[in-house]
């Protein structure tokens, strides 16, 4: 089912927190808005899996269970959208988050970083933006291929991630200078996903395809796509990395680390045919990935190893 916001026929911005103001002020286009209003109301209705009718809510309960679980992947991801690669920011710094789901990566930046950048949290899905929103968060619906709310050269870093593989492949291209649109000169893109049939994809297509509310059949990333992807949006100095992005989870116990794991995994993604099913579960992620555990001082760690792919560029 749909997910629906009713909306006045016109977008009313009346209501926005003052604290955002100067922030909206720099980098939303209202007049776009109001032209483009039936694109809008596409994406506030559009069929969406993270919704209350989809993964929303199970999604929304992994992070509560761990929330630092994707925290170094994701260090590592904004390291790469600071132009020195850094993770000291300016407090002039924006970052466009465009899969933003509910606002993860500046969550993640305010509990590590000393001085975080200031967000743009878009998503197609008006369930998370709801959420981003309440948690006092500046938040957008739109898609990411068609990001009409953002000025041209408004933002110092566009970040996909997260999700990137949701971008249908015949928006992929669009969506790509669509994040070099709103670029300043300078601004860092960042496009993060998993390879095209690499341990992720696989588990999506044989584990999350059986086990799971949603069914998963979106196709993943090559290297020369992302390649060439960077360069259609007229970026320079494109290079494409692998880089650690793993689920870790920190317990008092061996046995509890390894619950807690499998109970990230399963409502990460939804599988409820495997709740109530841990070491099933298990046996699952060791089949598809390496899962170390460790004992340290606080009791033991869960790491389960992913690689993810990441192609990046400065816009000239």
């Amino acid at each position: 089912m749909a997910a629906t916001i009713l909306a006045p026929s016109k977008p009313d911005f009346s209501s926005i927190g003052t604290e955002q103001k100067s922030l909206f002020d720099r980098v939303i286009n209202p007049q776009a808005l109001y032209n483009r209003f039936g694109s809008s109301s596409q994406a506030l209705t559009a069929q969406n899996e993270f919704s209350t009718s989809g993964r929303g809510e199970d999604y929304l309960e992994s992070i509560r269970l761990f929330p630092d679980v994707r925290s170094e992947g994701t260090l590592d991801l904004l390291r790469l959208a600071h132009p020195q690669g850094s993770l000291e920011f300016d407090g002039d710094h924006i970052i466009a988050d465009l899969l933003a789901g509910d606002g993860y990566i500046e969550e993640t930046s305010k509990r590590h970083l000393s001085s975080a950048p200031l967000f743009i949290n878009s998503d197609s899905s008006p369930f998370m933006v709801e959420k981003c929103r309440k948690k006092g968060m500046f938040a957008i619906c739109q898609f990411a291929q068609d990001a009409f709310w953002l000025k041209n050269q408004s933002v110092d870093a566009t970040i996909f991630a997260y999700g990137t593989h949701h971008i249908d492949r015949v928006f992929r291209s669009q969506a790509a200078k669509e994040g070099a649109r709103i670029l300043k000169s300078g601004g860092r893109w960042v496009l993060h996903d998993f390879e095209e049939d690499g341990p992720m994809a696989r588990f999506f297509g044989e584990v999350v395809n059986e086990y799971g509310k949603t069914r998963h059949d979106y196709p993943h990333f090559t290297r020369q796509e992302m390649l060439n992807l960077a360069q259609d949006a007229g970026l320079s100095d494109i290079a494409i990395d692998y880089i650690a992005d793993p689920f870790v989870v920190q317990a008092s116990s061996k046995f509890a680390a390894k619950r807690l794991l499998c109970n990230y995994v399963i409502k990460m993604y939804g599988l409820s045919g495997l709740e109530n099913e841990l070491d099933f579960t298990f046996h699952l992620l060791e089949q598809y990935f390496s899962v170390n555990l460790t004992e340290n001082l606080s009791g033991y760690e869960a790491r389960l190893i992913r690689n993810a792919l990441v192609c990046h560029g400065t816009k000239p």
